[in-house]
């Protein structure tokens, strides 16, 4: 009897790491799980929309780019995608909170760098006002 309740704590013992080791070494990543974060850009949709972690489609504000099936399109997007997916951004918003498709209307930044305006700066996309936002921030 004494045998068999040894053997039976020893299994326990077994299970009990093993479960613990499977925790630890599922759980431990090198790279932060950021897909619910409603700051991380998980979807570019054009060179001028993204989605969030948080399922909100944003537009940048005061940028065009090329429409799908237009010449620039891909390299707009390529350009966009590059520059943001799978990062931590700030949201800024203007006057006008959404356009026409419910799509929420802001300046995206990365670090300092105001992304809308880079698109613009590197001709990949066009000055757009909309609204009444001001561009002013594009323009300076």
């Amino acid at each position: 009897m004494k045998k068999l309740l040894l053997i039976i704590t020893i299994i326990i013992i077994i299970i009990i790491a093993f479960s613990e080791y499977l925790a630890i070494t599922t759980t431990n990543t090198n790279e932060p799980d950021l897909s619910n974060n409603e700051n991380v850009v998980v979807r570019i949709i054009d060179g001028d929309t993204i989605e969030m972690g948080n399922g909100i489609i944003i537009r940048l504000l005061c940028v065009d780019t090329p429409e799908e099936g237009s010449e620039g399109y891909e390299e707009a997007k390529n350009f966009l995608e590059n520059l943001i997916l799978g990062k931590e951004v700030i949201l800024k918003k203007s006057f006008d909170e959404v356009d026409a498709y419910n799509r929420s209307l802001m300046f995206v930044y990365l670090n300092d760098k105001m992304i809308n305006k880079e698109i613009i700066t590197q001709g990949y996309g066009k000055l757009f006002p909309y609204g009444n936002n001001t561009c002013e921030e594009l323009i300076n």
